[in-house]
């Protein structure tokens, strides 16, 4: 099956980086992905929960166009030396305000440069917080595998991805993924791919489910971008 796009997005923790690595990308899946930049111009686009500083795969600023990172709330490009956070100044003064609520309660979570990141077992807690703050619509839940992301409301991996797509030269789009948070990126794709271990709602949503799991079946995709 050949596919034809003009830009990719990824997730990155089992999707394009393997658990059993280290989340790191494999060599393997390296070469393949430099191989589809060079030899197709295909824009290559990472997006990621994580902090920049936290992708335990360094080279990976140098592979992508773009490193959507926090969840799509900040774009970095030009392999990590231009970075452009992407929502409003008014956030902060309100995440500033939670990290203080949070820190009050005794929540387990840690702060990132715009986002707020806990866990799925302090979500009602996180909840009733927010709630008694008044900030209900002002905030965004997003859940990753065991963990919780606290975010301005609006704002996900689709926003993000599609600023960034946009800076890029715009195009089709195809999206690969595996947990939850990357809904909001086959919102934003014209082809939606699953990974063989992402969750049953993602696969529902998917265009595409690959034979084989992570960085593995990014390859398998890969392999039919390059059509063979």
């Amino acid at each position: 099956m050949k596919i034809s796009v003009d830009a990719i997005v990824m997730d990155y923790d089992r999707t394009v980086a393997d658990e059993a690595l280290g989340f790191k990308i494999s060599d393997d899946a390296k070469r393949k992905l430099r191989n589809l930049r060079k030899l197709r111009r295909c824009k290559l686009i990472l997006a990621t929960g994580r902090r920049l500083y936290d992708i335990p795969d360094k080279e990976a600023v140098e592979i992508f166009h773009a490193v959507i990172t926090e969840n799509g709330t900040i774009c970095n490009t030009e392999k990590g030396r231009v970075r452009r956070i992407l929502v409003e100044d008014g956030w902060f003064d309100k995440k500033e305000r939670l990290n203080r609520l949070f820190l009050k309660g005794g929540l387990n979570f840690h702060s990132g440069e715009v986002i707020l990141a806990g866990y799925r077992e302090d979500l009602e807690r996180f909840k009733r917080m927010i709630h008694d703050a008044r900030m209900d619509q002002e905030v965004l839940i997003e859940f990753n595998k065991e963990g919780l992301m606290v975010l301005p409301a609006g704002w996900n991996k689709g926003r993000g991805t599609k600023i960034a797509l946009e800076a890029l030269g715009g195009g089709r789009l195809l999206a690969i993924g595996d947990d939850f948070n990357d809904l909001s990126l086959f919102e934003a794709a014209d082809i939606k791919v699953a990974v063989k271990n992402a969750v049953p709602e993602l696969k529902a949503k998917a265009d595409i489910v690959c034979d084989k799991e992570g960085g593995e079946g990014v390859i398998e995709i890969i392999t039919s971008l390059m059509g063979g």
